[in-house]
């Protein structure tokens, strides 16, 4: 067995490591590194280089879009189903009780 098929992700031990972080100098699988300038980092050190501040502000701005979002779905939901209500409140109840089709003749 070679060396490079020995090495284990540290954060994913069944996984096989394709990558050793410059910064840390930890192995890590295919799913935990980033290529950053040409070089392949984990997500911690590359946080940590970058200064990951604007990072939180974006899931900030998307977590109010999506409540936003979410809100104006459920009042349009509500106004939808509240004039269908209204709709089935205007229907006669001769239609309801299966009456309406009697003609005179019927009668």
């Amino acid at each position: 067995m070679s060396v490079v098929a020995a090495r284990k992700c540290v954060r994913h031990v069944a996984r096989e490591a394709v990558a050793r972080c410059p910064s840390c100098h930890d192995d890590f699988c295919r799913e935990c590194v980033i290529e950053h300038a040409g070089l392949l980092y984990c997500a911690t050190c590359l946080a940590r280089a970058t200064g990951a501040k604007a990072v939180p502000s974006r899931s900030r701005r998307r977590r109010a879009s999506n409540l936003l979002l979410t809100a104006v779905s459920v009042l349009l939901l509500w106004v939808v189903f509240y004039a269908f209500g209204q709709l089935l409140k205007a229907i006669p109840a001769k239609v309801h009780e299966g009456t309406v089709w009697r003609t005179a003749v019927d009668s």
